[in-house]
């Protein structure tokens, strides 16, 4: 990968990081699950190259099937260690072989991320280069995802600070109000350098293990957590079950739809 730092350069230098394992506890395999007769992972790694400011794009794996994968694609790939606490750990480690600012990290399973949503999480690095952390959210669209421990939730401030990341709902209001205070958390976020070795180099906190949520740990620590909140809110696959949601997204979105065309008659 031929990429460099230029020196005494104060704005931010942003790399998009697509962590990936073939050990999924859920869906074992599911990087290399084909959808549309895509494998889930090049979906993702081809929307990321969809990005306007034409950020690069790294999948980070320590699986011979998924980066062999990328490179007969023509993508980059970094051969990471196999086993990883999680996904932040994992782009850890290769943020100290390279020299970027910030790194927006794509989960593998966000197969239906729209180009203009990491357009929006890079322009307000590119504005604000001391941004630490920056989380896509978006709104809850029924009862059932509030009742949904599969989905990670969180509430915000009036400046759009996260307060609180969580599983199940603390909340006891009425369903609406609920629904009106509480956000989803995307699994697209942008972290500095810097946040990222805090994290990676502190011990799992308390809140951390009890939701099994990666960024309350840097909450824990005393950081700052940002919402960039978004309209759309597209289902990721965790599940079979997902699966079927995700064709059937594909078969009646137009917008979806005319992005998968776009990036398979691309390549």
């Amino acid at each position: 990968m031929g990429f460099c730092q230029i020196s005494g350069d104060t704005r931010a230098r942003i790399a998009i990081v697509i962590p990936a394992r073939m050990d999924s506890q859920r869906l074992p395999g599911k990087a290399l699950l084909a959808i549309k007769g895509l494998p889930m992972v090049e979906h993702v790694r081809r929307r990321g190259e969809l990005n306007s400011s034409k950020v690069p794009v790294i999948v980070a794996s320590g699986d011979d099937e998924i980066l062999h994968l990328i490179a007969k694609s023509g993508g980059d790939g970094f051969r990471s260690l196999v086993d990883h606490e999680n996904g932040t750990s994992r782009v850890f480690e290769l943020s100290q072989q390279l020299e970027f600012t910030h790194y927006l990290v794509l989960q593998g399973d966000e197969l239906l991320v729209l180009p203009e949503q990491i357009d929006a999480l890079i322009e307000s690095v590119t504005k604000n280069p001391k941004i630490d952390f920056m989380n896509l959210t978006t709104k809850l669209s029924s009862e059932n995802e509030i009742l949904d421990e599969s989905i990670v939730k969180c509430i915000t401030d009036s400046s759009g600070k996260i307060l609180y990341i969580f599983r199940k709902s603390p909340l006891i209001g009425p369903t609406l109000n609920q629904l009106n205070l509480m956000r989803k958390i995307c699994g697209i976020f942008i972290i500095s350098k810097s946040a990222l070795e805090r994290i990676c180099k502190s011990e799992s906190t308390s809140l951390e293990k009890s939701q099994s949520i990666e960024q309350l740990r840097f909450l824990e620590l005393g950081g700052s957590i940002l919402s960039l909140e978004t309209l759309v809110n597209f289902p990721s696959i965790n599940l079979p079950s997902d699966i079927e949601k995700v064709n059937s997204i594909f078969d009646s979105n137009s917008d979806q739809s005319a992005i998968l065309t776009q990036i398979i008659t691309e390549k």
